[in-house]
């Protein structure tokens, strides 16, 4: 059989937190600055804009991070504190985020208004988010599992043909929403922002 690419060894030495890292606090210490993460942070300021994209499960008013023992959850009120900080600590001009997990939409319900935050979901409030090329091949060798997300592979795609300085967000977004056939993406927030802004500026 023909060897695959091993795409984690060309990416692995730049992965900052992996493992039992990854926790729900240390999220939220790294989009809000605080050093105490132990290692990078986001160091942004008032002319910046960010981005911020994140794939995992999810639930009603949460988000999971991996652990095989101690799993955590970031719960909505949670998020919505760092994103309202951020506001404040002027850690952005304008922040985009595109969340892809099951319940998505339920994490940006009680966005708050005029901080500048377009977000966008893979799911709505109360269903789920679905996996793609669940039956691909890799060097000929059948993976039992998905290799991707249903909304991430069709922003990303789109994104990979498409010049995202002649397209906005919002038409971005557009595509996406009839591109995804098994979950309804949502979009909240700075929307007349995302009407007017190409996508190329995150």
């Amino acid at each position: 059989m023909a060897e695959a690419n091993d795409v984690y060894a060309s990416i692995k030495d730049h992965i900052d937190y992996k493992g039992e890292q990854v926790t729900a606090e240390t999220y939220l210490k790294v989009i809000t600055g605080d050093a105490s993460a132990g290692g990078k942070v986001l160091q942004s300021g008032p002319e910046d804009n960010v981005f911020l994209y994140f794939v995992d499960h999810g639930g009603a008013g949460m988000l999971s991070f991996p652990g095989l023992w101690y799993p955590s959850s970031l719960l909505e009120v949670d998020l919505m504190n760092a994103l309202q900080s951020m506001h404040d600590k002027k850690m952005y001009k304008n922040l985009v985020f595109f969340v892809d997990a099951c319940e998505s939409g339920s994490m940006f319900e009680n966005l708050p208004a005029g901080i500048n935050v377009y977000a966008v979901t893979g799911a709505n409030a109360k269903e789920s988010a679905w996996g793609t090329y669940c039956s691909s091949s890799v060097a000929g060798k059948k993976m039992e599992t998905c290799l991707g997300e249903e909304f991430s592979c069709t922003w990303l795609e789109e994104a990979d043909v498409t010049d995202l300085s002649t397209v906005t967000l919002q038409a971005l977004y557009e595509v996406v929403l009839g591109g995804v056939k098994m979950s309804h993406p949502q979009e909240f927030g700075a929307l007349a922002y995302a009407n007017t802004t190409d996508a190329d500026a995150f």
